[in-house]
């Protein structure tokens, strides 16, 4: 088990439009934590070859030597700084964001985000500003599983801090109002998935009811797995890994398609709008058969269509519908000057 502070890039280029960051929990390794059933693939690398545009790392910190800061009292709210900072440092936060917690990762999620929302460093800031969805496998939320996962884990801890934790009436209720809160507030998707299955044939670690973090209308999604195995699916028919895909293709799906802080070019070069164009009325089937290229129509159709759905979604967004906005009045302050004023007004076309 690695026991330092590190965060690793396992897959995807450079230029990624999204960051997805996997953070294990109690006990838990950076590598060990994420593999298959079988033992020898390390699954979120899969996430690159199902997803373009996507930069997949793994957290990694001492999380076998919890025991030790509970009875020295080092908080969640420490590690959570600690956190913070290592990410700020290795430019995470200059894109959006998207975090798969498993288990007690998903209390220390909530926490970095709290920090971060709350602070002043602008580094740490960016974090919460950027993340977009949160996805809790097996985290819970309430303090009678978290109990029952800190029994599991480390039987023999007893802390004064441990037994704040478990408490459901102080802090994890405090903390989770805070995030139902934030996440309302900021548009993050929140998706939590528990196990169905005894761990260790003796407790369910995180029923259904602690599952869930009340944010927005989705259901807590049931998995046949147990606490531990949850985070290590079978292969890429599993759901686990099924769904983790299509919630991140939905996230895809309202990102610019340029990756960093690069910026669309919505100017157009100049056009000699006096020069007759042949077949200017074909449609686009016509258009790819005169050029000898019918064999595309059905991918070109599809652009063209994902184009249309994407400015009718994006429509809803400030920010985008500005740019979007922008490139039609542009279009239409040209038409008016240089085709409908010169051409059919005086009876040129």
């Amino acid at each position: 088990m690695d026991e330092s502070l590190h965060l690793t890039k396992i897959c995807g280029a450079d230029e990624a439009v999204l960051d997805v960051l996997f953070l294990h929990g109690l006990t838990g390794d950076p590598m060990e934590t994420w593999m298959n059933e079988a033992g020898d693939e390390h699954w979120p690398a899969w996430l690159c070859e199902a997803l373009p545009n996507v930069a997949i790392y793994a957290l990694g910190y001492p999380s076998s030597i919890f025991g030790k800061w509970a009875k020295q009292e080092m908080d969640l709210h420490e590690r959570a700084n600690n956190l913070l900072e290592q990410l700020a440092s290795n430019g995470i936060g200059e894109r959006p964001i998207a975090i798969i917690a498993h288990s007690l990762g998903g209390i220390l999620t909530k926490e970095m985000l709290r920090t971060s929302n709350d602070c002043t460093d602008d580094g740490w800031q960016k974090i919460s500003e950027q993340t977009k969805l949160v996805m809790f496998l097996a985290t819970p939320h309430k303090g009678t599983a978290l109990a029952a996962a800190l029994k599991i884990a480390v039987p023999r801890l007893a802390s004064r801090h441990v037994d704040l934790l478990t408490n459901d009436s102080g802090y994890l209720r405090n903390l989770n109002q805070y995030f139902r809160d934030f996440a309302n507030k900021s548009g993050v998707a929140a998706i939590s998935y528990y196990e169905k299955f005894r761990t260790k044939s003796a407790v369910l670690v995180v029923p259904e009811d602690s599952a869930d973090p009340g944010v927005g209308t989705n259901r807590p999604i049931p998995i046949d797995a147990d606490h531990i195995s949850i985070c290590k699916p079978k292969d890429r028919t599993a759901l686990v890994f099924t769904s983790v895909c299509r919630h991140l293709h939905d996230v895809l799906k309202l990102l610019p398609l340029t990756g960093g802080n690069a910026e669309i070019d919505l100017s157009f070069a100049a056009e000699d709008y006096g020069a007759e164009s042949e077949g200017d009325r074909r449609d686009l089937l016509r258009k790819l058969m005169d050029a000898g290229r019918e064999h595309e129509y059905e991918n070109a159709n599809n652009q063209q269509s994902k184009f249309a759905r994407r400015y009718h979604r994006l429509g809803l967004h400030t920010s985008a519908k500005l740019s979007a906005d922008h490139v039609l009045a542009s279009v239409q302050q040209r038409f008016q000057t240089h085709v409908y004023a010169n051409k059919i007004c005086k009876g040129a076309v």
